[in-house]
């Protein structure tokens, strides 16, 4: 019989087992969609609970047309407007976003999500209720059910001063705000950076004049956008060119959905097909990836960091789990 240590002794290997058994991506036509206190529709993404292994949960909700979301509280989540226009409730103040805009909700802020607009609402919601589960902090309070907006409610939530709260950042980026970067802004724009989590990614990414794997990206939540978020970011969309492919690197983990967009990525030597409505999972550590576009579109993959990896492993493990780069994206 052995000891704790041997369990210990056993842990990587138990651990690449599990990730080899697990989920790599998921199809929309594979959601399981359901109804809950909080949405009038939502499936589960990307979970431990539907066999990823991950440090969060990404979930997609659907709001019809002059309904509201449930009113509720919990950690950090970060949302993104797939499609639909209408505003949320933070902390008592609205914050109006349309299609395209990134939300931010602080941790234990009661908050709720409105339909003002003619269309049904698809939001991206992320949020590290596992991380949370384990460290003793999660606790999720329900203070109203999803429903009709009712007719009394129409007009009468203060609006905030600005998209920036006071205390908490950035809580709003629309659309239209968001930073497109270059392959190679991007690069320059990192290579000014002095901060834990960017020096500790590959050289190749630091140094001006190289390039990014990824043609374009369009800036989301990040300090340079005034987000404070620390469990869960939106970090950006990242565009590459139609017939072409990423370069080839690895790094901790992180998840991407698919926009627009077909093609494929083959990660850790599997092959991962993808198209819009895909979710795609990069497990990390030093989990080698490279993304083809086989369509006749630009890709736009929607990528999410927990904050697990990009405000404490990743800085702390990079001589041991290094972000590694190994070929450029092609002209």
């Amino acid at each position: 019989m052995g000891t704790f240590y041997d369990g210990w002794l056993r842990s990587w290997d138990d651990e690449q087992e599990e990730r080899a058994r697990a989920r790599k991506f998921i199809h929309e036509e594979e959601f399981e969609w359901v109804k809950t206190k909080q949405d009038y529709r939502a499936a589960l993404l990307c979970s431990r609970e539907n066999g990823f292994v991950t440090a969060g949960e990404v979930m997609l909700g659907e709001i019809p047309k002059s309904w509201h979301t449930g009113k509720h509280s919990h950690g950090e989540e970060a949302i993104f407007i797939v499609e639909g226009e209408g505003f949320s409730v933070i902390d008592g103040k609205r914050y109006d976003w349309d299609k395209g805009s990134c939300v931010f909700i602080p941790f234990g802020v009661a908050h709720q999500h409105f339909n003002s607009g003619n269309n049904p609402i698809r939001y991206l919601s992320a949020t590290s209720l596992s991380l949370e589960r384990f460290a003793g902090y999660a606790r999720v309070m329900q203070y109203e059910e999803a429903g009709e907006i009712a007719l009394s409610r129409q007009g009468m939530d203060e609006p905030a001063d600005s998209d920036v709260h006071p205390s908490y950042g950035r809580i709003v980026l629309k659309s239209k705000d968001a930073p497109v970067r270059t392959s190679e802004e991007f690069v320059r724009t990192l290579a000014e950076k002095t901060d834990e989590f960017t020096t500790s990614m590959a050289r190749e990414m630091r140094t001006p004049g190289m390039k990014s794997h990824r043609a374009r990206m369009i800036d989301l939540m990040s300090e340079e956008t005034g987000f404070k978020a620390r469990e869960v970011n939106i970090t950006a969309v990242l565009i590459g060119d139609a017939g072409k492919n990423s370069g080839r690197h690895a790094h901790g983990e992180a998840v991407l959905y698919v926009l627009q967009g077909d093609g494929y990525s083959v990660v850790d030597g599997e092959t991962a097909p993808w198209k819009k409505g895909t979710l795609l999972h990069v497990q990390g550590p030093q989990t080698v990836h490279q993304h083809f576009n086989t369509g006749p579109v630009e890709e736009h993959h929607l990528r999410i960091h927990f904050g697990i990896r990009s405000h404490f492993f990743q800085s702390i493990s990079k001589d041991v789990f290094p972000y590694l780069y190994f070929e450029f994206r092609p002209d």
